[in-house]
């Protein structure tokens, strides 16, 4: 249980696993003090090249695994179980996961602006008043403190996820799901069936199970595929990569205003307004009278001729903004708190307004500019016009220069690794060689199931593919060496053919005594009363679907697919398991719902295509750690008694 929900957990992945834990109060048990206790006089909980993970983002981290088996054992979660658990370990893998992504977004020019960053806080749940307003920034404080972070930590963590789920888009619009594979996904959660079930075990049977030469020749004819030598292909490849070609790349004005001018549609924005303002907050220090009259008097100052911005800087309780003289930027409906909003879309331009009252304090506002609805001007769009260009540019250059190389190869019958590794500049262009791979098995920094893999299993030797597309560029493959699948004589694996066969031969004979005892059940025996006869237990298992499990049942699956197809009260066909020999009756069942599916189809294709960016997202850290030096801080790992095999990254 332990491993399935340690597994489960990191399995929520890199990417979409909620860094924040939204207005949950947890009571964490200190399992030995303070967590990085004796840790100033060391850098780093680990480092990725050269990115320092700090002692802080490894405590927080490892505060919200705690929180999250926590809710998983509920009183159950104890000292051992956290030990067992590794939670440490685990705490520095994510972070680690985590910064690898990260580089991989800034190698692809993702970023998250200071909008994007505010939108997403004002999304978080609870951040809105009744009104649809902000909470006020004392609230937003205390949520972040609540959550062990300060503002600039939480702010920046939210900037993190934003560039990840970027990324997860990236590779999401990639993928593709078929309706089959939803249907199948959605029968495999809802279906659900219960039984009543006694094992005989196969181990009963081992005295009796004796087999001759001419029977397991007979086994190994009939089970010849189990023992078949799989085919493996190693591959040398080199990978033009779109990322280092675009972070080359310059793009002029004029090509920018022109691609903006033929989008026009694809910036459009609601009504905003431009405004800078002036906080005094409330408090004991200040009363309501003072900060309106201090306001009165700056609104004054600058009517006189003053520079709002300097008095801004001066005067303003808004860290936020006082650095950049009280500057908002803009901002849409919504998105401010409710008396504030309204004092800024109802002023024109270039006026002032206030001292007005909210629950921030009192604020001066100054009206630079005001947008409707329309159209998002050149000026703002234009990063997100020069990322389009540089991302599509990049990918054409970038299969230029692979139809270039792959011609060059083939004009010049370059067949050797060397003359391969020739043409990488190791800037732009990469030599790599893959590990052994199998035709459906993930080939690292590629995915599994990819054009890819198909390519190099079609190639011949000394010949070369033409350029594959893969996420992070276009690679051109040469085969290296291949291990072709092939049939192997008996004398060759007859020393795991002979125990293969034993055991299908007791299991074989624990199935014939249990057809006869679903015989005595048909002539009005119970399950119970042959249970007894056999010396054995019935058990009821739980409410299980067709990706479940059995508990105590090793091999449960062929038990729950056949009683996924049966009714309620049959007396099932003895099945053939691992253990032995299963005899059921089915308890309960649920069947497929056609109205149902079709609310959930929709959510069970996202989950689906979420699991898929999740493997290749898993297969690029991969990658990514062989390609980077990943160190953890060995007395760290000591203090939790986890310097050992287990510290991969040490």
């Amino acid at each position: 249980m332990l491993k399935v929900l340690r597994d489960n957990l990191k399995y929520l992945s890199w990417i979409l696993w909620v860094v924040i834990l939204i207005f949950i109060a947890f009571v964490f048990v200190d399992f030995g003090g303070g967590l990085t206790q004796g840790t100033g006089a060391r850098a780093s909980a680990a480092t990725v090249g050269t990115d320092k993970i700090s002692y802080a983002d490894f405590e927080r981290q490892y505060r919200q695994l705690e929180a999250q088996y926590r809710q998983a054992f509920g009183e159950n979660f104890t000292p051992e179980i956290a030990k067992q658990l590794r939670l440490p370990l685990q705490a520095l893998d994510r972070l680690v996961d985590q910064r690898l992504l990260l580089n991989e977004a800034a190698e692809r020019g993702l970023e998250a602006s200071d909008s994007e960053v505010r939108e997403a806080i004002f999304e978080i749940p609870g951040m809105k008043d009744s009104g649809g307003g902000f909470i006020g920034e004392e609230t937003y404080k205390r949520f972040v403190r609540a959550n062990g972070y300060t503002v600039r930590e939480f702010e920046e963590s939210m900037r993190r996820q934003i560039v990840l789920t970027k990324l997860n888009a990236i590779f999401s619009s990639s993928l593709a799901v078929s309706d089959s594979d939803v249907e199948r996904a959605y029968r495999d959660q809802a279906e659900r069936a219960a039984v009543r079930y006694l094992v005989l075990p196969s181990a009963n049977f081992q005295a009796q199970a004796t087999l001759s030469p001419a029977e397991v020749a007979s086994y190994f004819e009939r089970h010849g595929e189990e023992f078949r030598l799989p085919p493996q292909r190693v591959v040398n490849y080199l990978l033009v990569d779109t990322v280092r070609t675009r972070a080359k790349m310059t793009i002029e004005k004029a090509d920018l205003e022109s691609y903006y001018n033929s989008h026009l549609a694809d910036f459009k924005v609601e009504e905003q307004v431009h405004a800078r303002h002036i906080l005094l907050k409330v408090d004991d220090n200040r009363s309501a009278e003072a900060a309106q009259s201090s306001l009165e008097a700056a609104r004054k100052r600058v009517e006189a001729g003053e520079d709002f911005a300097k008095l801004a800087t001066d005067l303003s309780d808004d860290p936020g903004s006082k650095t950049r003289g009280g500057d908002l930027g803009f901002f849409g409906r919504g998105r401010m708190i409710k008396e504030f909003e309204e004092a800024a879309f109802n002023a024109p331009a270039g006026s002032m307004v206030g001292p007005i009252r909210t629950s921030f304090g009192f604020h001066l506002i100054q009206v630079l500019e005001k947008r409707p609805a329309g159209q998002r001007p050149f000026a703002e769009a234009e990063p997100q016009v020069r990322s389009r260009i540089a991302a599509e540019r990049a990918e054409a250059q970038a299969e230029a220069k692979a139809k270039e190389l792959a011609a060059k190869i083939a004009a010049e019958k370059l067949t050797t690794e060397e003359q391969l590794k020739a043409l990488a500049d190791n800037d732009t262009v990469m030599f790599v060689t893959t590990p052994p791979f199998g035709a459906d098995e993930v080939v690292a920094g590629i995915g599994r199931g990819t054009p890819f893999s198909s390519a190099a299993f079609a190639l011949e030797s000394g010949k070369t593919s033409t350029p594959i597309k893969i996420a992070r560029g276009f690679a051109i493959l040469q085969l290296v060496s291949e291990s072709p699948a092939r049939m192997p004589a008996l004398s060759e694996v007859e020393a795991r053919v002979r125990p293969a066969a034993l055991r299908a031969k007791a299991v074989e004979l624990a199935t014939a005594r249990l057809t006869q005892a679903r015989g005595a059940i048909a002539s009005g025996k119970s399950l119970d009363d042959v249970a007894k006869e056999l010396a054995v237990e019935v058990k009821e298992s739980g409410e299980f679907g067709r990706e479940g499990n059995i508990e105590g049942l090793a091999d449960s699956r062929p038990l729950i697919t056949a009683a996924l197809a049966g009714k309620v009260g049959d007396i099932g066909t003895p099945i053939a398991t691992e253990q032995g020999a299963v005899l059921y009756q089915v308890t309960a069942r649920k069947g497929f719902d056609a109205a149902a599916f079709a609310a959930e189809r929709t959510q069970t294709r996202e989950t689906l295509e979420r699991n898929e960016v999740n493997r290749l997202l898993g297969s690029i850290i991969e990658q990514r750690k062989r390609e980077a030096k990943v160190q953890y801080d060995k007395p760290l790992l000591e203090q939790f008694g986890m310097l050992g095999d287990e510290a991969k990254g040490t």
